[in-house]
């Protein structure tokens, strides 16, 4: 039996810091280890801070999905007070997180993944005239030939593998990955709008949203999203489904444990009947959701150990992180600590999150007829089933889902907000009070939890992040987290090209700054 070590550190292309290492065994993943290598402490230097400064510091745990801890923050801030926006407050936070979400899924296509999917070097035949696919071709053809020790960067070098001999499928994605940029500037624009900038929109509160709605906004919010629209069911959807039918293979690799968590996420004008349903699917049975069965493990975190591995939210605080001295040491040992990320538990189940739950978990929950209508007429076009979500490529189909009926919501929405009405009221910080604010970021559940003191001060805050979820280490069980054990199994054809392995864990949008937060 033949073993070796495969390391690539950093994999991710943005929100970095991930490390991962796995030990092959004749060809195939024996174990694998996922590190979130950085520390950050958000939560502690939220203590002593007015509440509401929660809703900007948050946010910038994350420049990709500051929207969703604005979110978060004022759901949980919300919770805490009683109250609850008014319809246009209700609304217009939608119209936000919308757009903002529909732009992550973008992004995290064209920018994060695609290009493990594509030859760049396929534009170095392109004849046509095209001015974005000839002005590339003039660069990548100048890169390869300088003597630059990383010519084309980013896009190249890149990991040599399995990719379509058909050039216009490379071509075509290269030429919607040029065009993808001009539309999400477009969706930050519909964000600007109504949060008053992006990224890190600033009218979210506690109580709705501060901007007023007007006859124009709203008419540049709706024209704005008619160009989105264009482009995800002429771009996205034809590419997304590209891929699909290039790889079919991949609906079959990266398969997790087929456990599924999402949060509730895009409700009504009230604040209720969530268009996408919350849970857990666990051996494919579909539960309502229990946020008392969130549990953080840090047996294998550079935590120092504390008795009861399994933390509450809200009883992190008492983590302490590791001196230099014994984060050496743990490095040094066979089966020590290697990450910053702790490993979140429902039930002591490990979970997935991400954009695969929210569609696994909504269809099983029966009330979205638009989102089992396009997953079974997907299915039937792909040849697959819902088992097959549980995957590399049903993470992405499932993020073209999402994409697809939030923009038909957000349609619809957009007509119900009252031009002229604040969406917002202002109530006074209650004491010694708690909160929770649960939503669905584009790569998963979110969730914070606030504790104030009888000043009106922050006493305690705790932010478990999708990433968290999905990147975190093994437990006091020895249980793998969801990527390590979606990595576990996976053949690799050469050992000094681990595509595959990197796109199994990009499939999962990873985001260290997020998940050691």
């Amino acid at each position: 039996m033949t073993a070796t070590r495969i390391t690539i550190d950093p994999l991710t292309r943005v929100e970095g810091h991930l490390k991962f290492e796995t030990r092959i065994e004749n060809g195939v993943v024996a174990s694998a280890r996922t590190s979130g290598m950085l520390f950050r402490g958000i939560e502690k230097a939220l203590i002593g801070y007015d509440p509401r400064t929660a809703l900007q510091l948050t946010q910038r745990v994350c420049g990709v999905c500051p929207y969703a801890h604005a979110e978060a923050a004022a759901l949980a801030l919300e919770d805490a007070m009683g109250i609850r926006p008014n319809a246009n407050g209700q609304l217009l936070r939608n119209l936000i997180v919308g757009a903002y979400q529909v732009q992550d899924c973008l992004f995290h296509f064209y920018q994060l993944s695609a290009l493990d999917f594509i030859d760049l070097t396929s534009v170095l035949d392109y004849r046509g005239a095209d001015p974005g696919l000839t002005t590339m071709r003039d660069w990548v053809r100048n890169e390869t030939r300088s003597q630059r020790i990383f010519p084309a960067a980013p896009f190249l070098p890149a990991y040599k593998g399995e990719l379509p001999k058909d050039k216009e499928y490379s071509l075509s994605a290269v030429r919607n990955y040029l065009e993808s940029f001009a539309v999400m500037a477009d969706l930050h624009k519909m964000v600007a709008l109504f949060g008053g900038k992006s990224p890190h929109p600033v009218a979210i509160e506690a109580g709705g949203v501060t901007t007023r709605p007007t006859i124009g906004n709203l008419a540049q919010y709706r024209t704005l999203l008619n160009r989105v629209e264009r482009f995800v069911h002429s771009c996205y959807r034809e590419d997304i489904l590209a891929v699909a039918k290039a790889f079919p293979g991949y609906f079959k690799e990266g398969r997790g444990y087929g456990n599924f968590l999402s949060f509730p996420y895009f409700p009504d004008s009230s604040g209720k009947n969530h268009f996408f349903a919350g849970g857990a699917t666990i051996a494919g049975k579909h539960t309502a959701l229990d946020l008392n069965a969130i549990s953080e493990d840090h047996t294998y975190s550079y935590y120092k150990n504390k008795a009861g591995q399994g933390l509450k939210p809200l009883g992190a605080n008492r983590l302490e992180p590791l001196d230099w001295q014994e984060f050496q040491r743990e490095e040094q040992r066979e089966n020590g600590k290697y990450s910053w990320s702790r490993a979140p538990r429902y039930g002591g189940k490990v979970m997935e999150t991400g954009a695969a739950a929210r569609v696994v978990n909504t269809y099983h929950a029966g009330r979205n007829p638009a989102l089992r209508k396009l997953v079974d007429r997907l299915n039937r076009d792909l040849g697959i089933g819902l088992k097959d979500y549980n995957s590399v490529l049903g993470r992405h189909l499932s993020r073209y889902i999402t994409v697809s009926l939030l923009i038909t919501r957000l349609k619809e929405q957009v007509e119900q907000v009252e031009p002229g009405v604040l969406g917002f009221s202002e109530k006074e910080m209650p004491r010694n009070v708690r909160g929770i604010g649960i939503t669905e970021a584009s790569r998963g559940a979110l969730g914070h939890w606030v504790e104030i003191d009888n000043k009106g001060l922050i006493k305690n805050y705790e932010m478990v992040m999708p990433t968290t979820w999905n990147m975190g280490p093994r437990d006091a069980s020895g249980q793998p987290g969801a990527v390590e054990k979606m990595l576990i199994g996976t053949r690799i054809s050469d050992p000094a090209n681990p595509l595959e392995l990197a796109r199994i864990v990009r499939s999962a949008d990873p985001c260290v700054a997020c998940s050691v937060h």
